[in-house]
Parts: C-alpha cells; sequence; structure tokens
C-alpha cells in the first residue's frame, strides 16, 4: 500500500520539496532567525503543495493523451492504481492543506508578503498542464519550476523565518532551482517522443537531442560554481562531495538512459542540497 502510494505522489521527487526549505532557513539562520515549528510547518506546507502539482499534472497529462500505458513512466493513472476524478479531488485537497498552512504562516508571522508569493507558486502548479494554456507544452515548464522551486520556496522559507526579504535566499535559490529544473529536464527528454505524439513541445524536444544534453550537464555542474559565490570556502568545499554523482549523471545522460536519470538527479538534488545547507551552516 505504502509503495503504491509513493508512486501515486511520485516519491521520488520530494527532495525537490526539503531542499529549498533547507537552504531558505539556513540563510535566515545566517541572518538572525531561525525557528523548529516555522521549518517544520514550511517544510509540510512545501510537501503537500508539491505533491498537489504531481497529482494535478498526472491528471491533466493522461486525460490529455500524453500518459499512455505504453510509455508512460509516470505509473498512477496509467496503471490504474487510482481514479482520475478521485487524484483531481485529492490534488485540490492538497493544495488547499498546503495553502491553508501558508496562510497560518502568513498570520502568524506577520508576513502579508507571503500571500502573495504563495499564490504566485500556486499559479505556477496548477498551470503548468491545466488548462488549455499547460505552460509546460509551450516550453516554458523549465523556467515555471525554476520560479516556483528556486526562488518561490527558498526566499519564501527565509522570508517565513526573518519576516523580511533575505538577499542571501534569493542568490543561494539558483543553484537549487537549477538542480531541480534538472529533474524535469532529464523528464522531458525521456518523454520527447510521447510529448511530439500529443502535439505538445517542452524545452527538450525544443532544443534537439544534442543541444537538450548540453543544456542537462549544464544544470547540473552550473550549481558547483555557484558554490564558490558564498566568500567562504566550505559551501565550495562540501558541495564537491557530491561531484561524483553528478559525473555519473552525466554518463547516464551521454548514454540515454532517461529512465534512470529522472530518479537519480532527484538524489543529486538531495545530496548536493544537504551539502550546501552544512556549508552555509559551517561558513556563519
Amino acid at each position: 500500500m505504502l509503495k503504491k502510494w509513493f508512486v501515486i505522489l511520485r516519491a521520488y521527487s520530494w527532495p525537490a520539496s526539503l531542499v529549498p526549505v533547507l537552504v531558505g532557513s539556513v540563510t535566515a539562520w545566517r541572518h538572525g532567525r531561525f525557528s523548529w515549528p516555522d521549518f517544520c510547518l514550511t517544510f509540510l506546507a512545501a510537501l503537500l503543495a508539491h505533491s498537489a502539482a504531481n497529482l494535478s499534472n498526472t491528471y491533466y497529462d493522461f486525460v490529455k493523451g500524453v500518459d499512455r500505458k505504453e510509455t508512460a513512466d509516470d505509473r498512477g493513472l496509467v496503471d490504474g492504481l487510482m481514479k482520475p476524478r478521485a487524484m483531481l479531488f485529492l490534488a485540490i485537497g492538497l493544495f488547499a492543506a498546503g495553502g491553508g498552512l501558508g496562510l497560518l504562516l502568513a498570520l502568524k508571522n506577520h508576513v502579508p508578503a507571503l500571500l502573495g508569493l504563495g499564490a504566485a507558486g500556486f499559479a505556477l502548479a496548477w498551470f503548468y498542464t491545466a488548462t488549455g494554456f499547460a505552460y509546460k507544452y509551450r516550453t516554458l515548464g523549465d523556467l515555471g519550476i525554476f520560479l516556483a522551486f528556486g526562488p518561490g520556496i527558498v526566499t519564501g522559507t527565509a522570508l517565513i523565518q526573518n519576516g523580511g526579504l533575505v538577499p542571501e535566499a534569493l542568490w543561494a535559490s539558483i543553484p537549487v532551482g537549477l538542480l531541480i529544473v534538472a529533474i524535469l529536464h532529464a523528464n522531458n527528454m525521456r518523454d520527447v517522443k510521447s510529448d511530439g505524439a500529443a502535439d505538445f513541445t517542452t524545452l527538450a524536444a525544443a532544443l534537439g537531442p544534442v543541444n537538450a544534453e548540453r543544456f542537462y550537464y549544464a544544470l547540473i555542474f552550473a550549481p558547483y560554481l555557484f558554490a564558490l559565490t558564498f566568500a567562504s570556502i566550505w559551501p565550495p568545499v562540501f558541495c564537491a562531495l557530491s561531484l561524483p554523482l553528478a559525473l555519473k549523471l552525466k554518463a547516464m545522460a551521454a548514454r540515454k538512459d532517461f529512465s534512470a536519470l529522472v530518479p537519480e538527479t532527484a538524489k543529486l538534488v538531495a545530496v548536493y542540497g544537504l551539502l550546501l545547507t552544512i556549508g552555509l551552516y559551517i561558513a556563519a
């Protein structure tokens, strides 16, 4: 039963919720403020919203004919693990729960700006594949994911903890956002044929095989350059410990092992994000 829900919710992607909250929290701590209860509530809100987005994307990919039993790696609906209507209602419920926690944090910590940030995050999540616009299929998905999981969650977390904008959180959100986009881009490289059959175009398809692969390399290696910009030796030293995993991913992408590349990229997000958090903590 638990394995079934991990498949439905795409649990392998959850590092994309945890890492931005970790990095946003440590930057707030470096500026004098941190609360464990706020950290836990923020992480739960991010996880609920992320899981809701996964469900809504699964639903709309299925009803639009993008995900098919023969080709889809997202197996929640194509294998009948859940009914489409139930999945849609669960997505809406999780969005509501995550939004409720966001409202609680905004009121409790007196940060009304969080409401606008949360609304923007909801819009980016919902319109990713929902409605006729579905910006994922207009080559804008990578940008939307970067904004939502990079600046959105990282700076939002710091805002909750600190009560105001933390510029360092915005800067630290860039490598985090790039790595999370790499998960999506690996997924889209895998799905070029099925997306094309449904008459949709992702950035991976628009770039073509060679340039899409180069873009993936840029996404996974650029964060190591950003680690050099935090005015301390510790962030790049700790982040470098994850470099063997990045090199492994490069080899997997080169041999077109895209199905395994997606969850393995999520692992890099988790490892790099944890190491960056430790490096920033020690640097303080």
